[in-house]
C-alpha cells in the first residue's frame, strides 16, 4: 500500500507524508536558503540531510541514514543553480516496521531507507528544485530464489539477502543505478535476477504513481490559468 500527501507543513518550501507497507516516513525541504559561513561552496548549493527516528533520540543508525541519502540527492539534484545556497532535508519517521525482532537481534534499515528516498522525491518535487531526472527507490528481499518488493519486517529477517535499489528515471525507463546497498548472501544470477525485477517495477511505479502525482500537481499550482 502506498499513499502521498504533500503541502502538509507551511514553514518549509516542500513537504511530503509517504506510507509505504508499515513505514510511514514525512520529509521537508527547505530552499535554497542562505547558508552558515562553513556551510557555503562557491559553485553549487550544499546540502543538509536530517533524519529522526520515530522513537528517541537520533543514534549513529541515523547517521548512516543520512549518510547514504546525501550521496543520493547529491547527485540527482541540479545543485550549480543554486551557488553558495543551502537546501536542508529533514525526514521524521512516523511509523517504522524495521525494529527488532523476538529471533533477530538485528536492526533491519532498508525499508526506512526505501520509504526516505522515496519520500524525498515528491518533497523535492513539493519544493520546485531542479532535478537532473526522476528516482524510484525499491526494497527487495531474496529468499531462495524468490522475490519479494516492499518486504516486511519478518520477510527482512527470514531472507537470505535484501537490498535497496534507486534508479534514475529518464523518458519513462529506468536509466542508470544511483544506489545499491545490499546485506547477505547472494548468488550472481539471483542479483541479476533482482535487479530485472526492480528495472520493472521502478518504471511501473513511475508511470502509475509519480508521472500521476506531478501532472495533478501541475494541475492544481496552476489552476488559475484556466
Amino acid at each position: 500500500m502506498t499513499s502521498v500527501n504533500t503541502s502538509l507543513l507551511q514553514k518549509s518550501d516542500g513537504s511530503a507524508e509517504l506510507l509505504l507497507g508499515s513505514t510511514k516516513v514525512i520529509a521537508s525541504v527547505t530552499g535554497p536558503i542562505e547558508p552558515k559561513a562553513r556551510q557555503e561552496l562557491p559553485n553549487q548549493a550544499s546540502l543538509e540531510i536530517l533524519i529522526r527516528p520515530a522513537v528517541g533520540l537520533a543514534t549513529t543508525r541515523e547517521k548512516l541514514l543520512e549518510d547514504k541519502l546525501r550521496s543520493l540527492l547529491q547527485s540527482i539534484i541540479v545543485r550549480f543553480k543554486y551557488p553558495r545556497q543551502l537546501i536542508q532535508v529533514v525526514v521524521q519517521f512516523l511509523i517504522s516496521d524495521s525494529k527488532r525482532t523476538e529471533t533477530d537481534l538485528v536492526d533491519y534499515t532498508s525499508n526506512d531507507l526505501n520509504a526516505a528516498i522515496n519520500c524525498c522525491y515528491y518533497a523535492l518535487i513539493d519544493a520546485g528544485i531542479a532535478l537532473k531526472a526522476s528516482f524510484v527507490s525499491l526494497s527487495i528481499a531474496v529468499k531462495n530464489g524468490n522475490l519479494t518488493v516492499n518486504p516486511t519486517v519478518y520477510e527482512l529477517a527470514q531472507s537470505d539477502s535484501h537490498h535497496v535499489i534507486c534508479f534514475n528515471i529518464e523518458k519513462g525507463k529506468a536509466n542508470k543505478i544511483l544506489l545499491l546497498e545490499s546485506q547477505g548472501d547472494i548468488k550472481e544470477d539471483e542479483l541479476f535476477a533482482m535487479i530485472s525485477k526492480a528495472v520493472e517495477e521502478a518504471e511501473k511505479v513511475h508511470h502509475e504513481q509519480q508521472r500521476k502525482f506531478v501532472k495533478e500537481k501541475v494541475e492544481n499550482d496552476y489552476v488559475w490559468k484556466q
